[in-house]
């Protein structure tokens, strides 16, 4: 992974993990699942024609799947030496092909960046945020994206997260500085609590979990368990962050799919005559969201306006409780997308009725796993301040 930070700073050796990688799990299966998630998240059965740039090249997996899926050319780096020792490894498997070059710098580095040109396609998956300036890094990657060209990301979303980000932040610094049997001791602590939920008769799911991770983009478990507890330097980033960032980039957003720590994004250029899917949003996107987490958080609403609520399932319900016993008063009303009536003594209300009708100092409270897609359409319907409620429905789920 691309990780540029001052010398004397610790950070993790991800180079040094992704060589452990190749060493012990690289397979031809391994190869097509990489080659298989990228094309399918791009929607193209082969990446012909096109230049691509792989910011954060790790171990040169991807790489070498954009090789194979027909790239007329793949331009790779990495800040990381070892990164660059492993992403070599497989080009000299492949026979040392021409039309892939590989490089070690740094995202963070203006005029590298700016010396690398444009390219068709520019991919960088679990990287930008382990440079220690991660709107540094993504403002220089998104720059590198020719104006018919394709933006593929992934960036850990701290609203998707059932811990605190504080939470990861200090486990990955304790981590890059514990011994290797102190180590050890993390790795396993990792797979009680959140693998085997510290149930031994877990241990089946376990094996099917290390059997079936693989077609995660290719990946192994085990050294993504490494990577994700000594992954540091560390940033959180949210959807809403994002999104507005890039656009102002000149790219619009294709598509966004959340459900891991990653986050993944396609953006396309202003020119893209490519078939691709089109996320219509307003072209200036100023959001105003307040992430929810704990339930003292609650407080920062305002307790003499309306509140409204945006999920009339579980997680609404938690959320409504919620509201009651911070601000002493029962919400406004729900608010769906297109359902109405009562629930549980309240109104519901669809979307379109709420944006009619929708009273002065109004507040919005989402509380839905889909909350990127209800922030996209409340966008559209020129509401862009809201209060994002699934972080602390993760913790109470």
């Amino acid at each position: 992974m691309d990780t540029a930070t001052k010398k004397d700073e610790a950070r993790f050796e991800f180079g040094k993990n992704w060589k452990s990688f190749l060493e012990h799990n690289l397979s031809r299966e391994r190869v097509e699942q990489a080659k298989s998630h990228l094309l399918k998240f791009l929607g193209r059965t082969n990446l012909e024609g096109m230049r691509v740039l792989d910011i954060g090249s790790g171990s040169g997996i991807h790489s070498m799947a954009m090789i194979e899926a027909g790239a007329s050319e793949v331009v790779s780096f990495d800040y990381d030496p070892d990164s660059v020792f492993a992403t070599k490894s497989l080009h000299a498997m492949l026979g040392g092909p021409d039309n892939w070059k590989i490089m070690q710098g740094s995202v963070l580095d203006d005029e590298f960046m700016a010396s690398l040109g444009k390219y068709d396609l520019v991919y960088s998956w679990g990287v930008l945020h382990h440079t220690g300036a991660v709107w540094h890094a993504l403002d220089n990657a998104a720059r590198c994206v020719a104006s018919d060209g394709l933006f593929y990301i992934a960036l850990y979303d701290s609203d998707w997260s059932a811990q605190d980000p504080s939470y990861w932040l200090d486990i990955k610094q304790r981590y890059i500085k514990a011994s290797a049997i102190r180590r050890r001791w993390f790795e396993l602590s990792y797979v009680s609590r959140f693998i085997l939920e510290y149930n031994p008769l877990n241990l089946g799911r376990l094996i099917r979990h290390a059997r079936n991770y693989k077609k995660n983009r290719g990946m192994d478990l085990y050294h993504d368990i490494k990577d994700w507890l000594g992954g540091w330097p560390m940033e959180y980033t949210r959807v809403f962050d994002v999104i507005p960032r890039v656009q102002r980039q000149g790219l619009q957003l294709s598509r966004v799919v959340m459900g891991e720590a990653n986050t993944e994004y396609l953006f396309f250029g202003p020119n893209c005559s490519r078939e691709v899917d089109r996320i219509p949003l307003p072209a200036s996107l100023d959001w105003q969201v307040v992430s929810l987490r704990h339930e003292a958080d609650f407080k920062s609403l305002n307790g003499g306006n309306p509140i409204y609520i945006y999920g009339a399932g579980a997680g609404g319900d938690r959320v409504c409780e919620a509201v009651e016993r911070q601000l002493g008063r029962r919400p406004d009303g729900f608010i769906t997308t297109s359902d109405s009536g009562v629930r549980d003594g309240i109104k519901v209300i669809p979307l379109d009725k709420y944006i009619k009708d929708a009273p002065d100092g109004a507040q919005i409270l989402v509380a839905s796993i889909y909350f990127d897609q209800i922030a996209f359409s409340l966008a559209r319907s020129g509401v862009k301040t809201f209060w994002n409620a699934y972080p602390y429905i993760l913790t109470r789920l």
